[in-house]
């Protein structure tokens, strides 16, 4: 590499610190008189700030390097980084995202590369020190300075109350952004070096931690090419129908403030009994849903996509129905439930095939924003908040296959009244599960199944809405003579989240049901039996007519004084509360569920596999 021409004296010549060449050699006083030096004009200003003497070599080495550092962190591995561990999260392959970010590596490096050496002299060391300072704040940023925002599952984040937080962290930026440029003042050799290596070594050190995520990752075949159809969401059999509303993170709590403030809709729940004493298995969607419909209980001792495998592969709940030749149909979040819909292929009735489509400008864009929104400073971030749940959409279907189901409560109301339910004639007999937003932010949808953006935290609009569409769906039930046939459930997966280390108060879901039979209007029942999700299975099983000894007793049959011990498992966070996964701790419940007396720790382990893993959302 070619040496810089700098003064010896260049520790005292200042005004040269940019520029790497040598100083004019100082003329010889004559006499005592000093002679005023002629003023620049702004010609000679210009030419001081374009003086180059370095050769282009050592010019290219410097932007290239740094454009690539910078463009390999923010293009490349960060999005990267955050795809391999949380795969579940996305509906598109580590395949379809790889050759797209690459791409856009590559061309954001090239055209920085090009501007950078466009720029000459002083010019060229201010800009090369802007991209190499922004690319180690931004480094800095994403691995040590990153607090807990919360995670991005729609919750709003309260920015405003973060002033404070947001002025130190742009002080961070502004002293670690000011250190190149110091460094070039004072020691213009060390100041390319140091670009020179700490660049090389960003890209190395990346490298490595990429290397490390493709293997510990089993990221071939992770996605699927089957889908959930909506082709026949209306239609029910003409006897023996099991309908599941369940409504996500319906707590028990949610359930009395309902009834409570809202005495209409408890006088519609007429025939359906309220078991108020139900305690969850899971404290979020995943695993819920998953053991809920399969049967296999998750303890993350596995990887997520072989637990997604394993549960639908073993599973017995739903081939069970499959097998007493009832129709099983499911519309959920495919990436929180099933992941792979190939494993569900014998157990599903409403899955098409297809070949996915991915939108890689959508694609690219939101990896993107979620890269930025990890490596930004504090200030920029809400300019790159996004929700998880929108990554589903990224993927569609192609045009012979536009019935691809997604969670839209307001277009699922909307359909209803315009569609209405129909009858299968020549089926013997019908399971639906329908997963609704309920209680999960955010809360698009308002009590008459019209969609708002809100950003406050009161779910009981979108609540009551899904419950007036509860109504109509009974209300064409009984049009069609289908209600008396029809087993009605309305159910939580979990109960209201948080993330916190362990528990602050009892959890509960809600479960009320209709069983079949004939109309009598009896007015809303209370039963306090002691229940479990495995419960709420048995007695779908047992509505069907099926045998459902495997999975326990149904609701009707435990009563409400008998004593049994209850688990629940719940993941706790670390005790920043960065990650959400961090512990499984286990819950022993003797007693009321409703009774955190009755609450008591089992035990506590690290999570080895977690599915909300902190990586794509807080750091």
């Amino acid at each position: 590499m070619e040496s810089e021409n700098n003064s010896p004296n260049e520790q005292n010549e200042h005004h040269n610190f940019m520029e790497g060449q040598v100083s004019a050699e100082k003329k010889p006083e004559t006499g005592n008189k000093t002679k005023k030096p002629p003023k620049k004009t702004f010609k000679d200003k210009w030419k001081d700030l374009i003086k180059e003497k370095r050769s282009w070599k050592i010019r290219f080495l410097i932007s290239f390097l740094v454009s690539l550092a910078f463009a390999y962190t923010l293009t490349v591995f960060g999005p990267f980084e955050l795809y391999l561990p949380n795969m579940s999260y996305y509906s598109f392959s580590f395949l379809d995202l790889v050759m797209p970010m690459i791409l856009v590596g590559v061309g954001v490096t090239a055209v920085l590369t090009l501007i950078l050496m466009l720029l000459r002299g002083k010019l060229f060391n201010y800009g090369a020190s802007a991209v190499f300072s922004t690319t180690i704040c931004a480094y800095i940023q994403g691995n040590f300075l990153n607090l807990n925002w919360g995670p991005l599952d729609g919750t709003s984040i309260p920015w405003e109350t973060l002033t404070v937080t947001m002025i130190v962290n742009c002080i961070i930026w502004a002293v670690i952004f000011l250190i190149p440029y110091v460094v070039a003042y004072f020691k213009p050799k060390i100041w390319r070096r140091m670009l020179v290596f700490l660049s090389a070594l960003l890209i190395a050190m990346q490298s490595v931690a990429l290397v490390t995520l493709l293997v510990r990752n089993d990221f071939i075949g992770s996605v699927t090419n089957g889908y959930l159809s909506n082709s026949t969401i209306y239609e029910l059999s003409p006897k023996n129908n099991v309908v599941v509303f369940l409504l996500d993170r319906f707590d028990g709590i949610y359930a009395d403030g309902l009834f409570e403030g809202n005495p209409d809709i408890k006088e519609k729940m007429t025939d359906f009994i309220y078991y108020n004493n139900v305690s969850p298995s899971y404290s979020r969607t995943f695993p819920s849903v998953t053991y809920f419909l399969t049967g296999v209980p998750c303890d993350y001792s596995i990887p997520v996509t072989k637990y997604f495998q394993k549960a639908w592969s073993e599973g017995t709940f739903l081939k069970d129905i499959k097998e007493a030749g009832y129709q099983s149909k499911i519309y959920t979040d495919v990436n929180y439930v099933i992941k792979n819909v190939d494993h569900a292929m014998d157990k599903i009735d409403n899955i098409g095939k297809y070949e996915q489509v991915v939108n890689t400008p959508q694609m690219i864009k939101a990896m993107l924003d979620l890269s930025a929104y990890r490596y930004a400073p504090m200030t920029m971030k809400p300019f790159f908040w996004l929700y998880t749940g929108d990554l589903e959409n990224i993927t569609s279907v192609d045009a012979d296959f536009s019935d691809k189901h997604v969670t839209d409560d307001v277009g699922f109301w909307r359909n209803l009244r315009e569609d209405k339910l129909s009858v299968l004639d020549d089926s013997t007999g019908s399971f639906v599960f329908y997963h609704l937003r309920g209680a999960h932010d955010p809360f698009v949808m308002d009590e008459n199944g019209n969609s708002v953006s809100s950003s406050d935290w009161n779910p009981y609009p979108q609540i009551i809405g899904n419950m007036n569409m509860i109504f109509e769906y009974i209300r064409q039930l009984k049009e069609e003579g289908l209600y008396e046939d029809t087993t009605i459930i309305i159910t939580a997966d979990h109960g209201h989240t948080g993330t916190i280390e362990e528990l602050d108060g009892p959890r509960r879901i809600t479960f009320l049901m209709k069983p079949q039979g004939e109309i009598k209007g009896a007015p809303l029942q209370y039963n306090s039996a002691p229940l479990t999700q495995a419960n709420i299975q048995a007695s779908i099983l047992k509505e069907l007519g099926l045998d459902y000894e495997a999975y326990g007793q149904a609701a009707d049959e435990v009563p409400e004084d008998a004593q049994i011990t209850r688990y629940f498992y719940m993941s706790g966070s670390d005790p920043t509360k960065i990650k959400r996964d961090y512990n499984l701790v286990t819950y022993k419940i003797d007693g009321n569920v409703n009774d955190f007396d009755s609450w008591s720790i089992v035990s506590k382990e690290r999570i080895k596999h977690p599915f909300y893993d902190a990586d794509i959302s807080n750091e």
